[in-house]
Order: structure tokens, then C-alpha cells, then sequence
């Protein structure tokens, strides 16, 4: 229940959803928010006279003040445990029904605060560690152990169920080493989020997050002057490297602590078939690729697209939607490219823009309900965010109706896209 009340009423405490202010006006960075300390309590009453608070998400000491008559302590603490009980069920059913509702990379409603995020960066660097650590051990021959990857790979489930938007945003935005082990999270981090937007169920998700981790780790057996040799491949170099998935399904198969899992070397072995027969290893095509492997497909490619590799500049992400768009029917299922492009909308997070008046912006948030209408957060320079004094923008909001995104990082076509994203 949402109420509406002057600013001297606040508390700390109280969950805040709405100022009687601007986004430009306001102090706060994030349009929603729990008031914690005396200091916000000041801001809110320097820069407002009237706020809406979120009655059931706000703590309940915050709001005895509020009561007409006294109540006496033993009915207080039975009325407040009942009260509790409501409120704890309530909103386990609304998070259900929020989830059950997802439209988009968007599983909460406002951009976690500092802290979150910063757990959230975390999490990532926990798994590209364990990658890495496992990547290591395979090398030099040395025994293997999943039980930290397994943790790592539900960590990143949990922080994609809580806000995948902010997920894609940190993987895109922190620094990228090229390593294998660095790709093969970010690919876990983008195959997790479609698979939610998909509506997959938990193991299923769990089990493409670990088939990401491990999808080329056969990339190992790869002579290393392969990988970055910049000419033109023969075909017996072509081969050798097109090997990487066999060698990925033998380590699968090698492995009891996998062997829980036995689609894993199904969607490993296929992620690199194609719709019209062109890709490898087996050359099969249509409804006989498996559709986790085409999911798996899909998402490795865009994450290769728009990662900066020795022979390619990276292209935007725009831009890898739109040649993954022009490739429906051909490489990729049109119906999973049409969920993709919906799932990251025309401008996905992490996603570099210039606004109308120059200024260039960095996509947090997409909007379901208009894809080309996203939340934006102004940058400092071309190159700087910045979590203190940047001003986030919702282009839905009436208010920002007049500013509009003239192109992305690169210029690129997007009627196209557009139209598709924006369809329902």
C-alpha cells in the first residue's frame, strides 16, 4: 500500500517510491529507496514537502507514529506479529508475481544501491577466479574439483534473479582481461539472464550456467599459436580448432562429479551447430540442434561479438543484435532470436549511447513496455561513470519526453530492430 505524507513524517527506515521532485532536483541517485541515516532524513526535507513510502515495505518502527490511539504492549506485540506474518507472505507473493510478470532483463524495479552492486562485482570476480583456478588445474594435469564453480554458478543465479540488469551492466563495465575464463563468464552471465527471461526452470538454468563455464574449455587442448594466428586459417588448422568441442565433451565425460548432469555434453557438443547445417562438429540443422545448445548458441556469439579480440575490434551491442537479427532463420532460430532481442531490448544494458544534446550515456535498465525508451545514466566523460553526481534518466517519464538517443557508440541501423523489439 502506497500513502502519501509531508516530509517532517518520514522516518528512517521507511522505503520511499516516489519525491514530489524531478529526477534533476532530486539529491538521490536512485528513484527508489530505504532512508537509512539522519543525513537522507535532511536532504529529503531540503529538497521536498511531500513523498510517497511504501507502507508494507517499510519498517514497522518507522511507522508508530502514525497511530491515532496507544495501543497497550501485549496487543501491540500480538497485532505486530500477525502484522509480520501478513506482511512476509505478502511480499513473497508479490516477488512470485513480479517474477511470474517479467517482461525483460529486469527483475526489480529500481537499480540496487551501492553495497548490492558491490556483492554483486563481487560474486563475478569469485567466479572468474574458480574459471581460472580450474582452467589452471586442467593444464597441469592436476585433479579438479566443482564444488566452488557449482557455488559460483548459483551465486550468479540468485544475483540475475535479484536484478539482471545490473548483472549484464557490471560484466560489461568492468575491466576484461580477454582470458578464456573471463569470456566463459560473461557468456554464464548473459545464457543465466535468458534463461530466466525464458522462463526456465531453476535446474535447467543452473545447468546451462555450468555448460557456459565449461563450453570451451576443449579450447585448452588448442595449440596456443592457433588462437592467435592472424591469418587466414587452412583447413587443417580449422579443424584443429573446431576439435575444442570433442575435447570439451571428453572432459565432460571424464568427470563423475558432471556426470549428474548428462545434458551437459549435449548442449557442450552443440553449441556451435547452426540452423542451415553450416556449423560443426556434426553439421546438423533445425529442430535437431537441442534447444538449450541453441540457446547456448546464441548467447556466445553476441558475447563474442561485442568482446575486443586480436584480429576484431568488438562492436557494440547494438550492433551484434542487429547481424544476430539479419541471421534468423539462417544461422539461429528465428523465434529464440526474436525472445533474445525482446529479452536485452534495442539498447541492453552496459550499452554506450549519445543523447540529443551530445552528452553521452550508459544503458542501466531496459523498458519492456518501449525498448528504445530505456534508463540512462549521464556520464561525466565519454569513458567515466560515475556513482556520485551522474544523473539517471527514465526516457519513459514524461518529464524526459524531449530527450531522445541519437545513436549508439558506433552509427548503425535500427528501424529494423526497433520495430522488433518493440512488438508485442
Amino acid at each position: 500500500m502506497k500513502k502519501t505524507i509531508a516530509t517532517e513524517h518520514v522516518r528512517i527506515g521507511m522505503r520511499i517510491v516516489e519525491l514530489d521532485v524531478n529526477w534533476l532536483e532530486s539529491p538521490f541517485w536512485r528513484r527508489a529507496f530505504t532512508v537509512k541515516t539522519e543525513e537522507e532524513l535532511i536532504k529529503l526535507n531540503r529538497a521536498c514537502k511531500q513523498v510517497v513510502i511504501d507502507v508494507e515495505a517499510s519498517a514497522r518502527h518507522s511507522l508508530t507514529h502514525f497511530r491515532s490511539t496507544p495501543v497497550e504492549p501485549a496487543k501491540a506485540r500480538k497485532k505486530a506479529d500477525q502484522t509480520d506474518k501478513q506482511t512476509s507472505g505478502k511480499a513473497q507473493q508479490n516477488e512470485k508475481d513480479a517474477l511470474k510478470n517479467r517482461k525483460g532483463l529486469i527483475a526489480a524495479p529500481e537499480l540496487l544501491n551501492r553495497k548490492e552492486l558491490q556483492i554483486i562485482e563481487s560474486n563475478i570476480a569469485v567466479c572468474v577466479r574458480e574459471v581460472k583456478d580450474l582452467f589452471t588445474r586442467v593444464n597441469d594435469r592436476n585433479r579438479v574439483s566443482f564444488k566452488k564453480l557449482t557455488d559460483a554458478v548459483h551465486c550468479l543465479m540468485d544475483d540475475a534473479l535479484n536484478d539482471a540488469a545490473s548483472l549484464l551492466l557490471l560484466s560489461r563495465l568492468k575491466e576484461k582481461e580477454q582470458s578464456l575464463a573471463e569470456k566463459s563468464v560473461n557468456v554464464c552471465i548473459l545464457t543465466i539472464a535468458f534463461a530466466q527471461y525464458l522462463d526456465l526452470d531453476q535446474h535447467t538454468i543452473y545447468l546451462l550456467g555450468m555448460a557456459a563455464l565449461l563450453h570451451d574449455i576443449g579450447m585448452l587442448k588448442v595449440p596456443s599459436y592457433l588462437l592467435s594466428y592472424e591469418g587466414k586459417l587452412n583447413r587443417a588448422q580449422r579443424q584443429a580448432i573446431e576439435y575444442h568441442v570433442i575435447e570439451g565433451m571428453s572432459f565432460v565425460g571424464l568427470h563423475n562429479e558432471l556426470s549428474t548432469l548428462p545434458q551437459l555434453k549435449e548442449i557442450i557438443g552443440n553449441h556451435h551447430e547452426r540452423y542451415d547445417g553450416s556449423g560443426y562438429p556434426r553439421g546438423i540443422k533445425g529442430e535437431n540442434i537441442p534447444y538449450l545448445a541453441q540457446v547456448l548458441g546464441i548467447t556466445s556469439t553476441y558475447e563474442a561479438m561485442t568482446r575486443e579480440r586480436f584480429y576484431s575490434d568488438a562492436a557494440n551491442p547494438t550492433q551484434a543484435l542487429s547481424r544476430i537479427y539479419s541471421w534468423r532463420a539462417k544461422l539461429f532460430d528465428s523465434r529464440l532470436v526474436t525472445r533474445f532481442i525482446k529479452a536485452l531490448g534495442v539498447y541492453p544494458p552496459g550499452c554506450m549511447v549519445e543523447l540529443m544534446n551530445g552528452r553521452m550515456a550508459v544503458v542501466t535498465m531496459i523498458n519492456p513496455e518501449n525498448r528504445t525508451r530505456p534508463v540512462i545514466r549521464v556520464l561525466k566523460s565519454s569513458d567515466q561513470l560515475s556513482a556520485d553526481g551522474s544523473i539517471e534518466l527514465d526516457l519513459m517519464a514524461p518529464e524526459y519526453a524531449h530527450i531522445s538517443i541519437t545513436r549508439t557508440l558506433d552509427e548503425t541501423n535500427l528501424q529494423d530492430l526497433e520495430k522488433l523489439a518493440n512488438s508485442t
